[in-house]
């Protein structure tokens, strides 16, 4: 107790930096299995005789633990503490990551591999969410938030560049083995839990209202479901990026470049966007529905099919469509600062849904029909994201009006 009422204030010293970084490694570790699985889709599909519906449901199963559990993972986050949240994590993810690096040899063992690889995001997610919010000051949690949500879109970076390098030969195992090692810097990076500030700034719980009565739980569904719209095209689309780029004319490692470009475009708009936040207080879900409503061009734009169309349409649908989610998730965190990892969740949660649903979904309208026909879909599913994440600001203004007090 006499080291909980000792520590300092967060944003002080080396911590918010080392917070920051960690939770960068640690969720960059967590989402990569799927995007590896995806810049090397071509070499997987080969090698097991497997089409995209198949490769779709290979990269579904990256998510689906983190789909279906990420609720009670962010309440269970911010019962135990980032530390040990985020320890437990890696070392699934870890295990996962060896699973495939060295004992993939059949369709179904890739299959585990990749779900166990993918399982460490249903508590990395949350975990590092509070990490960030109980490490950094307030007034510089936007640009903190804006670095910390770029772990997601460096994880299709970082897998893009592994196409040029083994991309076409037998060696695709090997960037799960790195994947291994980034998650256990990511464990070495981890800064000593705090206890005393975050526990004094979140009230106590009333225990008749139940594990989640202490927030307002309506608004949460529909931020979450806007996160799912928006996450079912734009995992979509990164992932068969480099599958799809041969029929529009470009060559494989082409597109592995072009997509670490969009990555690394989405970094930088992350960060800016995070940035900004911090001057301007409000407005973030607004700036949302700009952004998933001029990303649904990139998807006509793809649908082109012709080389500098899909190039130009992709980055585009990427960079727009994948640049919003530090901003809801900063929103969610001011605005339910009791509980920054059951709020955030609902929005990874939601990310991670799309991302089981959109890849099957994308592949089977592929196969069934074509890669335009599956384009429009996800333009249509990401101006659904545009209307409700709208919706959901309206309904939390309501709630928070009819609220006594």
């Amino acid at each position: 107790m006499a080291d909980a009422a000792a520590a300092p204030p967060p944003g002080t010293g080396a911590a918010p930096v080392r917070a920051v970084a960690a939770s960068v490694a640690c969720v960059t570790a967590s989402v990569m299995p799927g995007f590896l699985a995806g810049a090397l889709g071509s070499d997987i599909k080969a090698e097991f005789g497997i089409g995209d519906t198949g490769l779709g449901v290979a990269l579904a199963l990256t998510y689906i633990f983190a789909a279906v559990a990420i609720v009670h993972a962010g309440e269970l986050s911010d019962r135990i503490g980032s530390r040990r949240s985020l320890m437990i994590s890696m070392l699934v993810t870890m295990a996962g990551y060896l699973v495939v690096a060295g004992a993939a040899r059949s369709f179904a063992t890739l299959l585990v591999g990749l779900t166990v690889a993918g399982a460490g995001l249903t508590l990395a997610g949350p975990a590092a969410k509070v990490l960030v919010a109980d490490h950094v000051s307030p007034e510089r949690q936007g640009l903190a938030f804006g670095v910390h949500m770029s772990a997601i879109p460096l994880g299709p970076l970082l897998a893009g560049l592994t196409v040029p390098v083994v991309g076409g030969t037998d060696g695709w195992r090997w960037p799960f083995l790195g994947g291994a090692v980034l998650a256990g810097a990511g464990m070495l990076m981890l800064p000593r839990e705090r206890t005393a500030a975050p526990a004094a700034a979140r009230p106590a719980r009333d225990p008749a209202a139940g594990r989640f009565g202490h927030v307002r739980m309506g608004p949460l569904f529909v931020f979450a479901a806007a996160a799912m719209l928006a996450s079912c095209s734009v995992v979509a689309a990164a992932a068969f990026f480099v599958v799809n780029s041969e029929a529009a004319g470009i060559s494989e490692s082409t597109a592995g470049l072009l997509l670490s470009a969009a990555s690394a475009g989405v970094i930088t708009v992350r960060i800016a966007l995070g940035a900004l936040a911090d001057r301007f207080r409000t407005g973030a879900v607004s700036t949302v529905a700009v952004l998933l409503t001029a990303s649904a061009a990139g998807y006509a734009l793809m649908a082109a099919n012709t080389p500098w169309l899909y190039a130009l349409g992709g980055q585009a649908a990427i960079i727009l469509g994948w640049s919003w989610p530090g901003l809801m998730v900063l929103a969610l965190v001011r605005i339910y600062p009791e509980a920054p990892g059951l709020a955030s969740s609902f929005v990874i949660g939601g990310l991670n849904l799309g991302a089981v649903i959109g890849p099957v979904a994308f592949g089977a309208i592929s196969d069934a029909a074509s890669p335009a026909v599956a384009l429009a879909v996800a333009a249509a599913w990401v101006l659904g994201a545009a209307v409700l994440s709208l919706a959901s600001r309206i309904r939390l203004d309501t709630s928070r009006s009819l609220s006594p007090g």
